[in-house]
């Protein structure tokens, strides 16, 4: 009886070896794919920079392979600043060219600086169409679809 106490002890005793084997290759191996995602992180925070800077040095002379993604870039930093504008202008805000503090369209000078505001011209409205242009308009598009 001694014996199989003796022979469950003993596998028992090599499970626990066998698990805390696993357990250290479990414990290393996330140890190093956190190290690696770490520095999979890092390398994608240095391609920004560097795309960053290129696009900086070379916006207006990009290379003919990126000029397209040159070209794409600066028109949505084009498109937010017209959405920023037109938020500052929504409510009755005006940003300073000096500092960047949003001050009211009203004032003349930064509440924050003290640099004189430069205010955008406000928007000249298109006068609309005459009716007579409208109906012309559309019966040369029509007489143009009607020919093809």
């Amino acid at each position: 009886m001694s014996d199989i106490f003796k022979k469950i002890g003993d596998t028992i005793t090599e499970t626990g070896k066998t698990v805390g084997e696993k357990t250290k290759q479990v414990s290393s191996v996330a140890k190093f794919n956190a190290k690696i995602i770490s520095s999979e992180h890092s390398i994608s925070d240095n391609y920004t920079i560097l795309g960053k800077y290129y696009y900086d040095t070379y916006k207006d002379n990009p290379a003919e392979e990126v000029a397209e993604t040159v070209n794409s870039i600066t028109a949505s930093l084009e498109t937010i600043a017209d959405m920023k504008s037109q938020i500052l202008a929504i409510k009755g805000m005006v940003k300073c060219q000096d500092c960047g503090a949003e001050c009211p369209f009203d004032d003349t000078f930064c509440g924050k600086c003290g640099a004189k505001l430069e205010k955008p011209e406000p928007p000249v409205e298109e006068e609309a169409p005459a009716e007579e242009e409208v109906i012309e308009a559309i019966e040369e598009a029509d007489q143009d679809v009607t020919e093809e």
